[in-house]
């Protein structure tokens, strides 16, 4: 009877050493930077983290592929609204962000802009690191033009699914992060 005890005691400690070493990997990995995105070619899920480009205040054009939108940028983020073309994803609306690499590179980030604004309201907050999870389609082209037609960026297109860090409602909550 006490060896049963003992086996059991020993595949007790085991199982929570086990779980410590596995708690221990995910809290102290870093997540996949744009620039290691971008030597990607094939389309995949990924977990991304990236400094976001100043857009400014201003009207922008952006497309993706057929469908066409009126970007309305506010500073770090804009957001999209479809003016032609056939819907992407399942909305017709996007939070955008353009996040750059640490190595250089960048890849347009989007959202769905009703998901965005159920989670961080109307005046979000971003910090100058944005960590999101999404649907990388390096083969998809994202291009913004100014309000005179000048092409301003091609970027791949990252379908985001979940704002993991960097955005949060201003004023009603601090800024969220996940510990590491």
């Amino acid at each position: 009877m006490q060896q049963k005890y003992k086996a059991l005691a020993v595949s007790l400690v085991l199982f929570a050493a086990l779980i410590a070493i596995g708690y221990s990997a995910i809290s102290s990995s870093s997540y996949m930077d744009v620039s290691s995105l971008l030597k990607t070619n094939t389309k995949s899920r990924v977990v991304v983290e990236g400094k976001p480009v100043v857009l400014g205040t201003t009207t922008l054009l952006l497309k993706v592929n057929n469908t066409v939108f009126k970007l309305e940028a506010r500073g770090v983020y804009g957001v999209a609204y479809q003016l032609e073309g056939p819907q992407l994803g399942n909305d017709n609306s996007y939070a955008v962000f353009i996040l750059s690499g640490k190595q250089g590179g960048a890849v347009a980030a989007l959202y769905s802009a009703k998901e965005f604004v159920s989670k961080y309201g109307s005046r979000v907050e971003v910090s100058s690191r944005v960590v999101v999870e999404g649907t990388y389609l390096p083969s998809t082209t994202v291009t913004v033009y100014d309000a005179t037609g000048r092409l301003l960026g091609e970027y791949p297109l990252l379908l985001v699914t979940k704002i993991l860090e960097g955005c949060h409602e201003s004023y009603k909550q601090p800024v969220g992060t996940i510990k590491r």
